[in-house]
């Protein structure tokens, strides 16, 4: 239930890594602020679907040290559980199924799932769940939000919210389509707009595919039997593949995560018969990595429009000097996705604080 209460300092639109960072940084300095996102859960692409017991990543698939340490979360995450280092043995696709190996590198996985991230950030912050945004107006004092509930078991939700800063921490294109209205009423508004509609992402299908323990679960290359991860930038098909379950301190069942290349996903997006989209995938990626891959007991298949950022905006944030109560943040900024995230939303909060000040 939504309780009546004036006028926010700041609403966070999105419930990504870069809104949630954004949000935990300006409550921190003292400011009321909402978060609101269309989802149920949390973290946007650091996406984790559970079936049954088991946990499986679908979205963001692990963290990498930081190039500016002062920006990561890991040291803390590894220090309250939520993080633990994981070491696949690491492995390059080529364009004709050739695989070689790589150097192997510590990586940051969550047990319990990369959700578990958002979860923690999103720790102490006043979160609205299944209310989309679906426009701004900008008012004397502020903006007015927009939206409607997507939830049919919610009541007294309102149709708009007023907020003294704004930021938006969703997709470009999503971005986009919600600043639309604004930007006919505002030149300045609609050249944020003209900014927005540069940044390009790549889209992705992921399958997610369960087998018994009992099954072997390496590959023929593998040195060891821990975890593998594949990786391909020229494979027609395949993306990257991992042994998920590898990242769990006690799986139940062994289950490999397949992302497909952007060429695959788009030509097969939008068809109706996801299953047999599922299937086609994981018959390539059983071709090029592993017979058994191709024979799981179980599957499920996500589509991912927003997959990866493919031509950035080129800056930290999206913003304008005459504009200083909006920023918009993302990976999509800078690319870099984690990192460019947590980058991003870090710089949007040290705006909107300057603002409000």
């Amino acid at each position: 239930m939504w309780q009546e209460i004036d006028m926010e300092d700041v609403v966070v639109i999105g419930a990504g890594i870069s809104g949630l960072t954004a949000a935990h940084k300006l409550q921190k300095s003292g400011y009321r602020v909402l978060v609101v996102d269309k989802s149920r859960g949390l973290g946007g692409r650091l996406a984790t679907r559970r079936v049954g017991s088991t946990a499986i990543d679908h979205g963001c698939r692990y963290l990498k040290p930081f190039a500016d340490s002062a920006l990561s979360p890991i040291p803390s995450l590894l220090q309250s559980g939520v993080l633990q280092p994981w070491r696949p043995e690491t492995f390059a696709l080529e364009a004709d199924g050739s695989l070689s190996a790589t150097s192997t590198e510590t990586l940051y996985t969550a047990p319990k799932g990369m959700s578990a991230i958002a979860k923690a950030l999103a720790s102490g912050l006043s979160i609205h769940r299944h209310w989309r945004a679906t426009a701004l107006t900008r008012l004397p004092h502020g903006w007015q939000i927009e939206g409607e509930a997507l939830s049919a078991d919610s009541f007294n939700q309102p149709s708009s919210i007023e907020a003294r800063a704004v930021v938006v921490a969703l997709p470009a294109a999503q971005a986009a389509a919600l600043l639309d209205k604004a930007a006919r009423q505002n030149g300045d508004i609609e050249r944020l707009l003209e900014q927005l509609q540069t940044v390009e992402f790549e889209p992705a299908i992921t399958v997610m595919a369960g087998f018994s323990l009992n099954q072997s679960a390496s590959l023929s290359i593998q040195k060891t039997s821990d975890g593998w991860m594949v990786a391909s930038d020229t494979h027609p098909v395949l993306r990257w593949a991992a042994l998920d379950s590898s990242k769990r301190t006690d799986p139940q069942e062994s289950v490999v995560v397949v992302h497909s290349s952007p060429a695959f996903a788009a030509n097969n997006i939008d068809r109706s018969d996801l299953e047999s989209v599922g299937q086609e995938l994981l018959a390539a990626t059983a071709e090029s990595l592993a017979a058994w891959i191709g024979s799981p007991t179980c599957m499920q298949i996500h589509r991912w429009r927003y997959g990866f950022v493919r031509q950035p905006l080129g800056a930290s944030v999206l913003s304008s000097p005459v504009l200083p109560n909006f920023v918009g943040c993302g990976d999509w900024c800078l690319g870099k996705n984690v990192e460019g995230a947590i980058a991003s939303g870090d710089r949007a909060a040290k705006l909107i604080a300057a603002a409000l000040k």
